[in-house]
Parts: C-alpha cells; sequence; structure tokens
C-alpha cells in the first residue's frame, strides 16, 4: 500500500500547509504525478502503485484539493505551479521526472518554465484547454461524455474530490486556466516532453496534441489504444509503460 506522508511547504501568499502525499518505491529519479482539476492523488493510486514497482513514486494534493487545505484563495495555474515547485523543496526533491495530467499538465509545464533544471523529463497526460472547446461549459461536457468510459471505480473516487474541492472553485480555477494561451508558451519548455492520450479521450483531442508535440522543442506524441481521458486510473499499466520507457 502507498505510504502517506505530509510536508510543511509555505506559500507564496504566506501561508504554510501541510501538503499531503502519497508515495511508493524506492530508487531511481523520483516520479512525480500531478493531480488535474477537482481530483487529487487518489486518482493517481493505481498508477503510482504500477510504477512504484520500478521506480519512487510520489503523488501530492496539491493546495486546496484531497487532504491538502488550501492556502486562502483558490490557486490558479502559476499559484498551482509555484506550490508544486515550493513542495519539491521542501520535500527535498532535487530532480524529478514530472508528470501531469488534464489541468495538471498545464501546472506541470508551468512548474518547469518556473524552475528550469529540475525536470529529467515531462509528461503530459491528457492536457487540458483544447481550443476546440474554450468554454468552461464545453469542458465540462467532454468530460461527461468521458465518465462512461472510465473505469467504474473511479466515479466514486471524483464525486469525493470533486465536493471536496467545492464547485464554485473548480469553475473558478477552470475559467482562469482556459484564459491561459499555454500552449503558447510551450517553446520555452525545452525538456523532453511526452504528449500521452487515450484514443478515446474527448477532451484532449488528437489534433491538439498534435499542435503542443509541435511547440515542444523536445515533444514527442504516443496514443494508448482504448483507453479514455483517466488512463492513469482506467488503463494504469498502459499508462506506467508509456512513462517508464519514455523517462528510461
Amino acid at each position: 500500500m502507498p505510504e502517506d506522508v505530509w510536508t510543511p511547504v509555505g506559500l507564496r501568499s504566506g501561508r504554510t500547509v501541510r501538503v499531503h502525499h502519497s508515495e511508493a518505491g524506492t530508487g531511481g529519479r523520483p516520479i512525480v504525478l500531478v493531480h488535474g482539476l477537482g481530483m487529487s492523488g487518489r486518482s493517481m493510486v493505481p498508477a503510482l502503485q504500477v510504477l512504484g514497482r520500478e521506480r519512487r513514486t510520489l503523488a501530492p494534493d496539491l493546495p486546496g484539493y484531497g487532504r491538502t487545505r488550501g492556502g486562502g484563495r483558490p490557486l490558479g495555474i502559476p499559484g498551482l505551479a509555484d506550490a508544486l515547485v515550493r513542495w519539491l523543496d521542501a520535500a527535498g526533491l532535487d530532480e524529478v521526472d514530472l508528470v501531469g495530467h488534464s489541468m495538471g499538465a498545464q501546472v506541470a509545464a508551468a512548474a518547469v518554465l518556473r524552475a528550469p533544471g529540475r525536470a529529467g523529463h515531462l509528461v503530459l497526460v491528457g492536457p487540458t484547454r483544447d481550443p476546440a472547446a474554450r468554454t468552461w461549459v464545453g469542458q465540462a461536457w467532454r468530460l461527461l461524455v468521458d465518465a462512461p468510459r472510465e473505469r467504474p471505480a473511479l466515479i466514486p473516487v471524483a464525486v469525493r474530490d470533486y465536493l471536496r474541492a467545492g464547485p464554485l472553485t473548480m469553475v473558478a480555477v477552470l475559467r482562469h486556466a482556459l484564459r491561459r494561451p499555454e500552449e503558447q508558451a510551450m517553446g520555452g519548455v525545452d525538456v523532453p516532453t511526452l504528449v500521452l492520450r487515450g484514443s478515446r479521450d474527448p477532451v484532449a483531442g488528437q489534433r491538439w496534441c498534435e499542435d503542443l508535440v509541435r511547440r515542444l522543442p523536445q515533444g514527442r506524441l504516443q496514443v494508448v489504444p482504448g483507453a479514455p481521458h483517466g488512463l492513469v486510473f482506467s488503463a494504469p499499466e498502459a499508462f506506467a509503460r508509456a512513462v517508464l520507457g519514455f523517462c528510461r
């Protein structure tokens, strides 16, 4: 079973929060899994358990999500990226392979820009902000379309995490994320980067992922056949094979 760890982290606001993370495995450069909007590290546990067979793997709950309390007002992408880097510092993680899922991909990419040299590899899994769905309503609709494609066990995890985060917070953060043209900054993400999507992912479309790869200096695309948006939970073995193969 994954180990539960709490680390005090001082945020830019001046507040200190105890950031919770789950951890499994030993050895190698640590892999850090960054959850998506409204979710927590609980959504990463199936992948964490598989990755932990070969590498030390950690899945934090960012401030305001899961078992980590918020640090005041809800944090947007820059605030979450800053909190992630500060947690890496507090946890003594000097160099990691960084994996972000859904909106967590935006957070992970922003963290790489904020702290160059910190990530050996970057994996963007089902990255959000597909311009084909420019509003939070459009994004929410895509998530609803995706829901029946996921493992049924993901639904209670998502419901619990969404209720804990709060729908108003989720909408506010999603609106903020949609206003940030992250793809314009991808030219500065100069680390080996894998854009990973499931072939049945309605949230991160194929054309959008191909566009991201073209903008990344060291980008490549991999598609997991038959997998939905939440492949970290619904297809953890295939997800882990892709991540480990790339991060070697």
